[in-house]
């Protein structure tokens, strides 16, 4: 969601170079695109500020609303720090952003930084490239919908596996549409789970190609992904392939962003959305448990066809 941001910095300050930091699996998320010179690696291995020391910087937009972030900006040198305010982070910054009043995408929180640098407000189309084949072995001429049900914010945004497996084998039965499972290393166990449950063979990436590269190539195979408010969506769509996306406990307004191929199922009528809960506090987990599979299936198989 960033990289509207970074593309309007390029043709903006042209002689500029742009240096992104961040953790080391985002180096090959935004691998290919030519809106940045460099990448440094954040790691919990050496301190943050002595990694963007090495940028020898003269300003930093700081992204994450964090007072971790504001400081390792200082203690590294940078003399110009622009951000949000936030629990007083002003003190430590030249240029403030008011505070997030409400629910907005974050392409649009991202695009305020750039008046801050004589820059018009534009908020453009989120990217990525894919510059690689997949390396897990795909079935030919089989139609692929990318599955990634996890969600690292916590278990209230994950489909319920029984209705997911029932949406699944129907979308088989249907249209032939094999699974093709995404997700992070820490969600492999569960991938493996859901795998072994249906009763046809899906497509379970190798753990030694789980990176987001891998991820890429992967979802540029798939006619459509089926996701929970999670990043596989946001890739999805920055690669032009449609998505349809489960929302239940976090407000879809957050990623409101490249929604010409997005399918959004929500239970509109619950009066607890966007309660934010990482684990819902009711017994029948309503915002999730009510989406029907039918519904799930009806609105992958609208969007592989349109």
């Amino acid at each position: 969601m960033a990289t509207p941001l970074l593309r309007s910095l390029r043709h903006g300050l042209p002689q500029t170079r742009i240096v992104v930091a961040g953790n080391a699996p985002y180096a090959a998320l935004l691998d290919g695109l030519d809106s940045f010179d460099s990448f440094l690696v954040l790691d919990r291995h050496k301190p943050h500020a002595e990694v963007l020391r090495e940028a020898n910087a003269d300003a930093a937009l700081l992204l994450p609303n964090s007072w971790s972030s504001v400081l390792a900006a200082k203690r590294a040198g940078i003399r110009f720090r622009i951000g949000r305010r936030n629990q007083a982070r002003q003190l430590l910054l030249q240029k403030s952003l008011p505070p997030i009043p409400a629910a907005a995408p974050m392409t649009e929180l991202y695009a305020d930084f750039l008046p801050t640098l004589g820059l018009s407000r534009e908020v453009l189309a989120a990217e990525l490239v894919s510059l690689k084949a997949a390396e897990t072995s795909l079935p030919e001429r089989t139609p692929l919908v990318g599955v990634a049900p996890g969600a690292a914010f916590g278990p209230s945004k994950s489909y319920p596996k029984n209705l997911l497996l029932a949406a699944l084998v129907q979308l088989h039965e249907q249209q032939g549409l094999v699974p093709l499972w995404l997700g992070s290393p820490n969600e492999r166990t569960m991938l493996m789970d859901l795998a072994a449950a249906l009763p046809f063979e899906s497509v379970l990436p190798e753990e030694s190609a789980s990176g987001l590269d891998e991820a890429k190539a992967l979802i540029r195979n798939c006619k459509v992904v089926l996701a929970m408010d999670n990043g596989a969506r946001h890739m999805a769509a920055a690669l032009g392939v449609p998505q349809v996306v489960l929302y239940g406990p976090t407000h879809p307004q957050w990623s409101a962003h490249a929604l010409e191929h997005t399918t959004i199922l929500r239970r509109d009528e619950l009066d607890c959305l966007n309660c934010h809960h990482k684990i819902c506090p009711k017994a029948d987990h309503p915002c999730m448990n009510r989406i029907r599979p039918e519904d799930v299936v009806g609105a992958v198989l609208a969007a592989v066809t349109s």
